[in-house]
């Protein structure tokens, strides 16, 4: 090999050592921005779901088997929205439950089928979308309902954890919110699906709950 063959191929070499860190940075920038690195989510609601099993084996059995990419799509398509990575990654584990009973705390959590007829009633209800226009824009569109809110679990048909993705112009889209009469529109649970679930797995694995009459719920009331 020649001198300037060296030259050559040492910069090469020291080329690709500057771009490979960059590359993989952009990567996860990328996934961030999507709800999440890919996988992470399966983890996190596996554990999560080992867990809810240690506790009350009769809540873990209504918990649906994992959605197929198709139902993901299906529910996508739905909606016509772009469903973070790190939800779609939740569905593919947990496909909501079989019951409407509760799973964490009072809230049940939906299945595929369940989010849309929820979605769509409240469609149904609210068409309009009418601005509620004695409260000022924050976190969250100062709505009564919007097209954008994915309600991924229920209370008695009046209290719903909502996946935001058309958020208000302080909020970040993919924000959990919990919509009720009388809501805050400054208050977010999480700024992110990924978020709310590590919270939930950080106060199980921390024993973080108490557990009576078939209802797990945190000490500090997170999301209840």
């Amino acid at each position: 090999m020649t001198k300037i063959s060296e030259i050559a191929l040492g910069n090469m070499n020291f080329i690709l050592k500057i771009l490979e860190p960059a590359s993989d940075g952009m990567l996860k920038m990328k996934n961030r921005k999507n709800g999440g690195e890919p996988g992470m989510a399966s983890e996190v609601w596996d554990n999560i779901l080992k867990q809810i099993q240690t506790i009350s084996q009769p809540i873990f059995s209504t918990v649906n088997p994992p959605a197929t990419e198709d139902e993901i799509n299906l529910l996508e398509n739905t909606l016509g929205v772009h469903l973070p990575i790190y939800f779609r990654n939740y569905l593919s584990v947990c496909n909501g439950q079989q019951e409407r009973v509760p799973f964490i705390g009072y809230n049940s959590f939906l299945s595929i089928p369940a989010i849309i007829e929820t979605w769509s009633m409240m469609n149904d209800l609210f068409e309009e979308e009418e601005q509620v226009d004695w409260i000022n824009e924050d976190r969250i569109k100062p709505l009564i309902w919007s097209k954008k809110w994915i309600p991924f679990t229920d209370f008695e048909g009046s209290t719903h954890l909502i996946l935001d993705v058309d958020p208000g112009k302080n909020g970040v889209s993919g924000q959990i919110f919990k919509y009720h009469s009388g809501m805050s529109y400054q208050k977010v649970i999480a700024n992110s699906f990924e978020e709310f679930s590590h919270e939930i797995f950080k106060r199980l694995q921390a024993n973080q709950i108490s557990y009576s009459d078939g209802v797990i719920k945190f000490e500090d009331r997170y999301f209840v």
